[in-house]
């Protein structure tokens, strides 16, 4: 190997050696008399080494095989969601525009419609600043195998979009959305709901708006309220938890049985509360987003 003379070493050669001691580059500049516009001048001109498009197009090939198992198991992920979930759960570094170019290259994309509602809002919903402020509760049902309509009760807290407590049957009664309720409350206010002045909002229902509900809710300090009609906003967190609960569990999948169901409902429960990228929350999980919180209250 051919060593270089003193005369061949460049000033920025130079400059990055004394650099390496911890000297910044203004000092050393003014130490060697050397003009810094130079200095900055060279380096831009200094050849940039850049990767084949072979080596990019294996990386390519590598984060496609990851996004289509996401894909796989979440149809209806954007790109968003699907790079904050690479980022964040599987710590992988990679930037929107490139999750995005993968897959719209590959079709990956989620194809969707916009609908515009006829019915307009009278008022708009509360908006939570705290945990336990504002919590919301709702029923959906779908088809099981053998067994016939099954309805599930969540109570989903609007500020971390937790989902707080819940009730799986084959029947919508009053005695479930309690059930669902009471779980939410022993879990999530060791204090008793009445000392966080905490509101729970639902639609105008017969089992939320039945006297036993009423009661409970009242029993328990829990400032009730319901929608107004004609107000689709009204308890849009809860319904748009709703949603994304379909599309991840009801539309890809078929039940045979109530015990198959409620596993498929538990699993996904779980794995929204501990893994989802949720937007509104900077694409952390409600308990990612919790633990946050709780790290600043203690720092």
């Amino acid at each position: 190997m051919k060593k270089k003379h003193k005369s061949d070493v460049t000033d920025n050669e130079i400059i990055d050696q004394i650099k390496e001691k911890g000297l910044a580059i203004t000092v050393v500049c003014e130490l060697l008399s050397i003009n810094r516009s130079n200095y900055y001048r060279k380096i831009k001109e200094q050849p940039k080494i850049v990767r084949s498009q072979s080596d990019r197009e294996k990386q390519n090939g590598k984060y496609l095989e990851i996004i289509k198992d996401i894909k796989t198991d979440h149809h209806f992920w954007g790109y968003r969601r699907v790079r904050a979930y690479m980022k964040y759960k599987l710590k992988i570094s990679i930037s929107n525009n490139r999750v995005y170019r993968i897959m719209k290259v590959n079709d990956l994309m989620v194809k969707t419609k916009k609908y515009k509602a006829k019915r307009t809002s009278q008022r708009s919903k509360p908006r939570p600043d705290k945990v336990n402020q504002w919590w919301g509760t709702d029923m959906t049902k779908f088809y099981v195998n053998s067994v016939g309509w099954l309805y599930l009760v969540i109570v989903i807290d609007w500020y971390t979009k937790k989902v707080l407590g819940y009730k799986l049957n084959i029947r919508s009664k009053a005695d479930d959305w309690i059930e669902a309720l009471d779980m939410a409350v022993e879990g999530n206010c060791p204090l008793g709901a009445r000392e966080y002045n905490l509101n729970l909002m639902s639609d105008n229902g017969s089992q939320p708006t039945s006297i036993k509900y009423e009661k409970t809710a009242a029993l328990l300090g829990i400032n009730h309220i319901t929608t107004s009609y004609s107000n689709p906003k009204g308890n849009a967190d809860t319904e748009r938890f709703m949603r994304t609960f379909k599309e991840e569990t009801i539309y890809p999948n078929e039940f045979d049985s109530f015990a198959e169901a409620k596993i498929a409902v538990e699993s996904f429960l779980k794995f929204y509360n501990e893994d989802y990228p949720h937007s509104t929350l900077g694409y952390l999980s409600p308990i990612d987003f919790e633990n946050k919180l709780n790290y600043k209250d203690v720092a």
